[in-house]
């Protein structure tokens, strides 16, 4: 089966949902919500890993200084190799943090429930632990699974750990029943989640999900995916409908596909456009729908928990700022570390610290 190829209604193993349309939705601008998987290669060395984090940087340059927010999807297996830049992403107040499963290229569907069960909640707890001392927690309320393979196994987990949406819909390919046209997000009946389609244009005349590692497969090049996302930015916004994105820092982080990256956003911007990460969107969606909303969005807003003054923090030693300028600890603009005469603990508070100019 072609992963991003076109699904039928009941894909997700015949999971009963919910078939009622969702209410036409409106808004006082265009809204974006940008995607940006935190990818790393498979049986990846030391240096897959300072590429995979600088690429990510170069993804996140164009998000923070111009005051956008965005959503990063973090796996386990990333949340462990990049823990410092990693961390220090979810430091910033415009970027969400969300769970991409815990290994690259992994099918969900090919463990049983248990297993699956198990994996999330590891990966779960690998990125939660990407904390800095005297801080907050990473407050993950949001899943994508890779390959948007998912079963009701999937969901079931996803409900144990607390994340409230799953972004692994594609607009009238992959949806629950009565949902095939839907592009805001909607609640999953039987199940105390959202569905967070993302949007689908067409391809090369099939229609397909605005997915940068799809798009690049089918041959495009960095200029035609640009003009493929303009276009589709432009009908959304006369539709009132959001644009909702996945870019791979391993696809867009460099070359032309980074300039159609960062051609897209200036070009949305400068058309009005509001960025949201896929939280505020969830949320925009409850607010327009009140009637449909779960009570566990209620509980994600309190957003998330304070780092015990006990707790250690994501390193074990502290980082130099030569590490930090190196890429292990960089964020986005500019990453400092916060040094002493001597290495202090979380019980003094003061581990690390970053800060990023935006």
């Amino acid at each position: 089966m072609d992963k991003f190829g076109k699904m039928a209604v009941g894909m997700l193993l015949g999971i009963a949902l919910m078939g009622t349309a969702c209410l036409g939705l409106c808004q006082e601008s265009p809204v974006v919500n940008i995607m940006v998987d935190a990818d790393i290669a498979p049986a990846h060395s030391a240096d897959d890993v300072n590429a995979a984090g600088a690429s990510l940087i170069n993804l996140i340059n164009e998000i923070d200084p111009k005051g956008r927010n965005v959503t990063i999807f973090v796996s386990g297996e990333m949340a462990t190799a990049y823990r410092l830049g990693v961390t220090s992403q979810g430091t910033m107040t415009n970027h969400e943090l969300a769970l991409y499963g815990n290994n690259t290229g992994e099918n969900l569907t090919s463990f049983p429930n248990a297993e699956q069960g198990a994996i999330l909640k590891d990966a779960n707890s690998r990125l939660y632990h990407c904390y800095v001392c005297g801080g907050k927690h990473v407050d993950i309320r949001g899943f994508r699974p890779q390959g948007f393979e998912q079963n009701e196994d999937t969901l079931r987990s996803l409900e144990n750990l607390s994340i409230i949406y799953d972004a692994g819909f594609q607009q009238g390919l992959i949806y629950a029943p009565g949902h095939e046209e839907d592009a805001w997000p909607y609640p999953l009946d039987g199940f105390k989640l959202y569905a967070v389609p993302i949007t689908t244009a067409k391809v090369n005349g099939e229609e397909a999900v605005l997915y940068d590692k799809f798009v690049k497969e089918q041959g495009l090049s960095g200029s035609h995916w640009q003009d493929i996302l303009q276009s589709e930015f432009d009908e959304n916004a006369k539709d009132g409908v959001p644009t909702v994105v996945i870019f791979s820092n391993l696809v867009s982080g460099n070359g032309e596909y980074l300039d159609a990256y960062r051609n897209f956003l200036d070009y949305a911007e400068s058309n009005g456009a509001r960025f949201l990460t896929t939280l505020q969107l969830v949320e925009m969606a409850a607010a327009k729908n009140p009637g449909s909303t779960i009570p566990e969005l209620e509980e994600a807003r309190k957003g998330a928990t304070d780092v015990s003054p006990t707790e250690k923090g994501s390193v074990m030693t502290c980082p130099t700022c030569d590490e930090a300028k190196s890429g292990k600890g960089a964020s986005i603009i500019s990453y400092s570390v916060k040094k002493s005469t001597r290495c202090l603990n979380c019980t003094s508070n003061s581990t690390t610290n970053s800060t990023g100019d935006a």
